[in-house]
């Protein structure tokens, strides 16, 4: 047959390349529903908990309104403590999957427990009785039972998401990104449901059905993480970021602690190295550790040091004491710092510049053996090299801003608390202009104020207010954008201090007011049984949600945005772990305080804080917190101006385009590329560092490149922050 006359078709079918590429399933669609649909179902849970928690604690348990707010307080404080548990065990023991089932099956138990206790007879206390000592038991064991059921959920869902899909292939790039996005989406829904329509069925029908759907909400949550079990990709456990913390600062303390006990003639290192035995003086520990951070460059105090061998070489068999600056298992060299000096004890091994191993161990006697890494040498705990004993220096550098924003988490507690119990105590009706329609707004539901400020001026932040700020050349850094998110707290809690002085006045100013407990004879249903209500309406309350809702989406994102910028990333969970502590240890505080003010109040004669606060001073307590808040961020400022920002280097995911391209419909090759400039060549295994603030703005996500095995870290509980929008505190 001539090439003539041979069927050639008018378009040319796909490329065999084409035809062996399968369609591959979307993850987005067939995987990821499951874990979508488990965080919904949790977070309308917990939120159908929370949010209106205060309210039941008045209203049915009876207890006053210091007591109702030192319980929650405890409670919302345990819940971001137990996350440290949840994220160590998925990271060095259990992985994800086993971890959120089990803690799900917990929170659970918990969830069904707590709705029992308020449908079963007996388990409550009559009107204007106090709860007894197995009604509390029963309250206080369910909720035990759920803050310990969040800590395997809050920490690792997120990150279990992120490990369903491969970075490098682009289909899961895309959709890794999407799939953030359903998942902030999924919490801010299930959030809104529960400061809507749970808080309604609270407030307005039955505190039973109203903690029983939120019960079932948890099992629907079990059932759909279950359902979803045969398709999800699991990455196995390695050591917890937070383990090794803690084991390098105990074998600092530990080894610091032997060389003081030891006698002065007995306090010497010998320095094993390939075919060497020789002993040398215990300041070569020092030594060693400047060199290998430093590399030619080191300091003349460890030149000195290194001197004091009595005449031994600087080499032995031909390999060099000064180390090399090598990357970590963290990724990204790390210079040496001058604080924290005292962990540098927990340094046992150093890399040589030939790539041997040098370890050093504690001469006892003269004699001693060798140990091997993580072990013990010599007496001493070992198996920390510099770079290793440097990653936990820049989270412990941390600990300064740490203890200066917790204050700030316990204003925040007040919103949950105090600003609920205030607005039970106003007018909650509201008309709608133009109709005669008239809503009731339960004072838990006043949340949603801090929500929609959140989600509004998250965008105009970014959008507006930064890029303004750097037109006109203002040095805007992350601690300042956290000590005016302080100020803009401090404005809250005066504005809220404000308008409780005024609902205080309009209720003295009531006829018969002395006598308080006759509730709203018009409506008994709007607060039930206790204080009555003052005809203020509670949209005044607004403005101060709105404020902190402001003071949120400055120091709220920028302290989570500070300890994962400032902490290497092998480091990072630990660094997440401070945000996490911060907010419970401010959770604590505020209850401590609010004890703290109840008893001193009562002791003076004049209670701020009694059991109908219509016959105390919530407003001065207000301002007392704002006084405290006004007088840390003057600490905070101080913290600041002495802080040096750490240049961390972070790996990066760099795309770099396929060498072959498949041609195009008609056959024909692909055009050339214009040049592009590649990053410099780089020793296979090793990393690609970029810096941290242009990677953050970046189209990438942080995550782990190169073959060393440690990649896995990257990507551990508490450490994964994807580049989607900002969520609000609590909704971490």
């Amino acid at each position: 047959m001539n090439y003539d006359e041979q069927d050639v078709p008018l378009l040319p079918g796909p490329t065999d390349r084409q035809q062996k590429q399968p369609q591959k399933r979307s993850k987005l669609l067939t995987v990821c529903p499951f874990i979508l649909g488990n965080e919904f179902c949790e977070r309308l849970a917990y939120y159908g908990l929370a949010t209106n928690f205060v309210t039941y604690l008045t209203h049915i348990m009876g207890v006053d309104a210091a007591t109702a707010a030192i319980e929650v307080m405890v409670f919302e404080g345990t819940c971001y403590v137990t996350p440290l548990l949840g994220a160590y065990l998925a990271d060095s023991h259990w992985g994800r999957y086993k971890t959120i089932l089990v803690f799900s099956s917990i929170y659970l138990v918990g969830m069904v427990c707590l709705a029992l206790t308020s449908w079963l007879p007996g388990l409550t206390p009559g009107p204007y009785d106090d709860p007894s000592l197995l009604q509390n038991a029963l309250l206080f064991g369910s909720l035990g039972v759920i803050a310990l059921g969040t800590g395997g959920i809050k920490p690792n869902v997120s990150a279990f998401g992120a490990d369903q899909f491969d970075e490098k292939d682009p289909q899961d790039k895309r959709e890794k990104e999407r799939f953030f996005n359903w998942f902030y989406l999924a919490i801010n829904v299930g959030s809104l449901i529960a400061c809507t329509a749970i808080v309604y069925v609270q407030d307005a029908i039955s505190w039973s059905l109203g903690f029983a759907l939120p019960a079932a909400a948890m099992a629907s949550a079990v059932l759909l993480f279950l359902a979803g079990s045969a398709n999800y990709r699991h990455v196995a456990p390695t050591e917890s970021p937070m383990a090794r913390v803690v084991k390098v600062v105990a074998a600092a303390l530990k080894n610091r602690w032997r060389s003081k006990r030891a006698p002065e003639d007995s306090s010497q290192h010998k320095v094993l190295a390939p075919g060497s035995s020789d002993e040398a003086d215990g300041s070569l520990h020092r030594a060693l550790y400047y060199q290998h951070m430093y590399g030619s460059d080191a300091p003349a105090a460890a030149a000195a040091a290194a001197n004091t061998l009595g005449g031994s070489s600087s080499r032995r068999n031909g390999d060099s004491y000064v180390a090399r600056r090598r990357g970590s298992s963290g990724g990204g060299s790390t210079a040496a710092s001058s604080s924290y000096r005292w962990l540098e004890d927990a340094i046992t091994e150093w890399q040589t510049s030939q790539g041997h191993m040098v370890v050093a161990e504690a001469v006892r006697g003269g004699g001693g053996s060798s140990a091997g890494h993580g072990g013990q040498s010599g007496g001493h705990l070992g198996g920390y090299t510099p770079q290793q004993v440097e990653e936990v220096k820049l989270v412990l550098r941390l600990l300064p801003v740490f203890f200066t924003t917790v204050l700030y988490w316990t204003i925040y507690a007040m919103m949950g608390t105090m600003f609920i119990q205030q607005g039970s105590l106003m007018d909650n009706r509201v008309s709608l202009p133009g109709t005669n329609v008239t809503l009731r707004i339960p004072a838990a539901t006043m949340a949603l104020f801090n929500t929609g400020a959140i989600i509004l001026l998250v965008p105009l932040y970014d959008a507006v207010f930064e890029p303004a700020l750097k037109r006109c050349g203002v040095r805007w850094t992350l601690l300042r954008r956290i000590g005016w998110g302080m100020v803009i707290a401090v404005l809250a809690m005066v504005y809220a201090a404000a308008v409780e002085a005024w609902r205080l006045d309009i209720f003295r100013a009531i006829p018969d007011s002395g006598d308080s407990g006759s509730g709203d004879s018009s409506d008994p249903a709007a607060v039930g049984y206790g204080p009555a209500v003052v005809p203020l309406s509670i949209m005044w309350q607004a403005p101060a949600y709105v404020l902190i809702g402001a003071s949120e989406v400055l120091a709220s994102i920028a302290q989570l945005e500070f300890f994962y910028d400032q902490a290497p990333d092998v480091m990072r969970s630990c660094s997440m772990a401070l945000q996490l502590l911060s907010t419970a240890v401010g959770s604590y505080l505020g209850g401590g305080l609010v004890a703290a003010v109840a008893a001193l109040s009562v002791a003076a004669g004049a209670p701020w804080l009694p059991k109908d606060l219509n016959l105390g001073h919530l407003d001065w307590f207000l301002l007392l917190c704002g006084g405290l808040m006004a007088a840390n961020s003057l600490l905070f400022v101080l913290v600041a101006n002495n802080y040096e920002y750490k240049t961390v280097e972070h790996v990066v995911l760099v795309q770099v385009a396929d060498d072959e391209e498949a041609p195009d419909a008609l056959g024909r090759p692909p055009l050339p590329r214009p040049p592009v400039p590649r990053p410099p060549t780089r020793p296979q295994g090793s990393a690609i560092a970029i810096n941290s603030s242009a990677a953050r703005r970046s189209q990438y996500h942080y995550a782990a490149v190169g073959n060393d095995d440690d990649s896995a870290l990257y990507g551990r509980s508490l450490a994964f922050v994807p580049t989607s929008p900002a969520l609000p505190a609590p909704f971490r």
